[in-house]
């Protein structure tokens, strides 16, 4: 049987709490560095950078949700994976000097911070933290890769879908009112099918348990979740 690995990856997945040096150090230092510019707000279904394009900007995470994706020859998406809040995106492929690997695209509203690749490897030339936290930032993702064959081995398909709901709760949770208990799940079904490494005929499955046990509602476009219920079970 062929598997197929989770991709999704948020702050919440690696069990700590979001760091945020990167955004209080651009915050703080943003008037005296040359190529940081200012948050700037994205709405959803944005492309921020597509593939293939000269890597030349980084960009810090401050608020929303990117979805990273390649795109075939004949047109076919498919997704890597989901960077959120304090990631600063492109920074690898920006640091080896090549051209973007992926297509990064706004699943929510999203503010980000673009810094230029000449800011960029100005702060780790001179700033130690800054390079620490970088070296940090990387090794997590190294081990949050390493966790996604882990997850294949250890966890069901249905668990995999439910710890995907819960993170994304808590994702977007500080950018809902406390007085909805409804959010919609910013993805396709075909692409949360992709993000957490099942067939979309097993995630129809899986949506059909959890309509019944009155966690989701919705249509193959687009989700509902009902977050009390989703948090008691």
């Amino acid at each position: 049987m062929r598997y197929k690995l989770p991709l999704f990856q948020i702050s919440e997945m690696e069990n700590c709490k979001p760091n945020d040096f990167f955004y209080t150090f651009f915050k703080e230092h943003e008037d005296e560095l040359v190529g940081c510019g200012p948050s700037q707000p994205y709405p959803s279904g944005t492309e921020i950078y597509r593939e293939d394009a000269l890597a030349e900007v980084v960009y810090l995470i401050e608020r929303g949700i990117i979805k990273v994706s390649r795109i075939d020859l004949n047109g076919k998406e498919t997704i890597v994976g989901l960077r959120s809040r304090h990631w600063l995106l492109a920074a690898p492929t920006v640091f080896l000097g090549t051209s973007y690997l992926y297509t990064a695209t706004t699943v929510t509203p999203c503010h980000l911070r673009p810094i230029t690749a000449k800011c960029f490897f100005h702060v780790l030339k001179t700033n130690e933290a800054f390079s620490r936290e970088m070296y940090r930032l990387l090794s997590q993702e190294v081990i949050s890769n390493l966790r996604k064959v882990e997850e294949v081995s250890c966890m069901s398909a249905n668990d995999r879908v439910m710890q995907f709901l819960r993170q994304l709760d808590a994702e977007l949770s500080p950018n809902k009112s406390q007085a909805h208990d409804l959010f919609q799940i910013p993805l396709k079904q075909y692409e949360l099918a992709q993000i957490v490494g099942v067939s979309p005929e097993h995630l129809c499955r899986v949506v059909k348990e959890l309509e019944q046990e009155g966690i989701v509602t919705g249509t193959k476009r687009m989700l509902t979740i009902r977050s009390s219920s989703l948090r008691q079970r």
